[in-house]
């Protein structure tokens, strides 16, 4: 079902990216995902300024004919638009490499302690798309992606001056 979640998500994503950035606002984040009894189809979006509720019903109005359309999703779901927040899960490598080149402190999460704990924070120094260097209360401490469960910044206005941009 994991699979079948990405892949819907993943599909969403192409579909809609367009019309979205071409509306004036930045689409963080995909996800499909069950809460309690329902599937959520969840589109995060940002733009300087930030996000209101007459943003995230626009982007609804525009986005909703062509998932219609497209129906990528087989069972009842409900469609989400919300703002990317100001606490964000970091999914994408695109994500990753942002805050990185941003210097926005982050939190990475490990499945497994190290040196006794299960949570770092500090600045991404290097990413390679496998491995996160984190600069950590003055130690660089490396950490592959299979150790980490979730990975979150904090965006404050300061932290996203120039916007993220996904490439």
């Amino acid at each position: 079902m994991a699979d079948k979640k990405t892949g819907v998500a993943a599909r969403v994503r192409d579909a809609v990216a367009g019309l979205i950035e071409g509306a004036g606002y930045k689409l963080w984040d995909v996800a499909y995902y069950k809460e309690g009894p329902e599937m959520i189809l969840e589109i995060s979006i940002d733009r300087e300024g930030g996000i209101s509720l007459n943003d995230c019903s626009a982007v609804t109005k525009l986005i909703e004919p062509l998932i219609d359309e497209m129906d990528p999703i087989e069972e009842s779901y409900c469609l989400q638009v919300s703002s990317a927040g100001v606490v964000r899960p970091l999914n994408r490598d695109e994500h990753i490499r942002f805050v990185s080149e941003s210097r926005i402190p982050v939190t990475v999460g490990l499945y497994t302690a190290t040196d006794g704990k299960k949570e770092f924070s500090g600045i991404i120094e290097e990413y390679d798309g496998t491995d996160i260097v984190l600069e950590s209360g003055g130690e660089r401490r490396t950490f592959n992606k299979k150790q980490i469960s979730r990975i979150t910044a904090e965006f404050n206005e300061a932290a996203v001056e120039g916007g993220y941009n996904e490439e």
